[in-house]
């Protein structure tokens, strides 16, 4: 009998046991662990420029505004002077290559001028022998008049013939007159970015 009893006593004492290990697990589990906070710094103390300093800051801010205008300029008036440089060019190109054309046309007329007066000289020459030999020959001032007016009659022909010949060539063709274009001139002077001045400042008190 008293075997059973200490067997009841011994159950109930591990129930316990479990259900106050249930709890206490339970507790442990809710209770959380505070996380790590971040540690706070200090702000760092002001910092405090000299006259000096504050004079040449001034300085550096009103040299990089006035960099900053001038740089832009610089790159304006390289744009103007690229874009002057290529119509300078394209003028000067197409001046060259008309002054070619007109170089093969004037000499081609002045050949084709020389050649019509080279054949009136010539005709004029032969009808000036033909006149000398026809007065000569001539027995009679009737004669020599003759010849004379065979002479005339042949340089009038040639002159007509010349005159003809030089109309058809026309006047020399017009020499090209070089633009009047000013070469641009590139701008070499960049701005310099100015250096900024170093300064130890103190901590305000």
């Amino acid at each position: 009998m008293f075997s059973k009893a200490n067997k009841s006593v011994a159950a109930i004492a591990v129930a316990a046991g479990l259900v106050f290990s249930g709890v206490s697990t339970g507790f442990a589990a809710d209770t959380a662990t505070p996380e790590p906070t971040a540690t706070t710094q200090a702000p760092a103390p002001a910092q405090k420029l000299t006259k000096e300093e504050r004079t040449a800051m001034k300085a550096y801010r009103d040299a990089v505004a006035s960099f900053k205008v001038a740089n832009e300029k610089f790159k304006a008036d390289k744009a103007a002077y690229e874009a002057a440089k290529t119509e300078f060019k394209a003028a000067m190109d197409a001046y060259q290559a008309a002054m070619k054309q007109w170089a093969t046309a004037n000499a081609t007329q002045i050949a084709a001028i020389k050649a019509v007066r080279t054949a009136f000289n010539t005709a004029v020459a032969t009808a000036t022998a033909t006149r000398k030999a026809a007065e000569a020959a001539a027995t009679d001032a009737a004669g020599r008049q003759a010849a004379r007016d065979a002479f005339n009659a042949a340089v009038a022909a040639a002159k007509s013939v010349r005159d003809a010949n030089l109309a058809a060539i026309g006047p020399l063709p017009a020499q090209p007159v070089k633009p009047v274009v000013t070469k641009p001139v590139k701008p070499t002077t960049k701005p310099v970015k100015p250096v900024k001045p170093t300064v130890a400042p103190t901590p305000a008190p």
